[in-house]
């Protein structure tokens, strides 16, 4: 009896056990099912704006490409313009620079030309006034009683009025340089070209020779 008891005893409590252990798992089982369902329902929305943001991130660099294509042909376009304009403003320099050549080879032709006609009216102006001077020589008759002869030279100054001042002769006998003096006063006043005198007088040097053979 005591056999049968014990065995008794130890199965109905290993039974005991197996059914507290499948209630157990009946209890908890729907709260793991739960449990899970939700861990899937919140995983879903997470892929799904993972799927989204790399959508996203896939569609940005089209996007900047497509915005960056006009930027290019902007800049492109900028820099052709740049080109031509360079090219263009070098086409013109030559022009210019051969344009101000040419206006300063003309300028300092004029100048040139300028300078040799009133020289040449200079010119002029005193081999007339010396040709005048010379017709005004007169021999002095007591020089030629002494029998004085010689080269005198005399130098003055004309005016911008035609006037001459600072008459200076230089001779060995001193009647020849009064008959010499005589000749250029009687010359004077002159008419002077405008472009003749360039400063306030105009200095002027010839010789006159008297010779006893000559008729003045």
């Amino acid at each position: 009896m005591n056999r049968y008891a014990h065995s008794f005893l130890i199965s109905s409590f290993l039974y005991c056990i197996l059914i507290f252990g499948f209630i157990y798992i009946a209890s908890n089982a729907p709260r793991q099912l739960g449990e899970s369902v939700i861990k899937i329902a919140m995983l879903e929305p997470q892929e799904k704006q993972l799927e989204q943001k790399q959508k996203t991130t896939d569609a940005l660099p089209a996007k900047e490409k497509s915005e960056d294509k006009p930027k290019e042909e902007i800049v492109k376009k900028i820099e052709t313009t740049k080109t031509k304009t360079s090219k263009t403003i070098a086409a013109k320099q030559p022009e210019v620079t051969k344009k101000d050549e040419q206006g300063e080879s003309k300028q300092q032709q004029m100048a040139q030309e300028a300078i040799v006609n009133a020289e040449a009216e200079k010119n002029q102006f005193l081999s007339h006034l010396k040709d005048e001077i010379k017709k005004n020589k007169h021999y002095p008759s007591v020089a030629r009683r002494r029998g004085q002869e010689g080269a005198v030279k005399v130098s003055f100054l004309i005016g911008p009025n035609g006037s001459v001042s600072n008459i200076v002769c230089n001779g060995e006998h001193s009647v020849l340089n009064s008959a010499a003096r005589e000749a250029v006063y009687k010359a004077f006043p002159v008419k002077v070209p405008q472009n003749v005198i360039k400063t306030a007088f105009l200095e002027v040097s010839l010789v006159l020779n008297f010779k006893l053979d000559s008729s003045q």
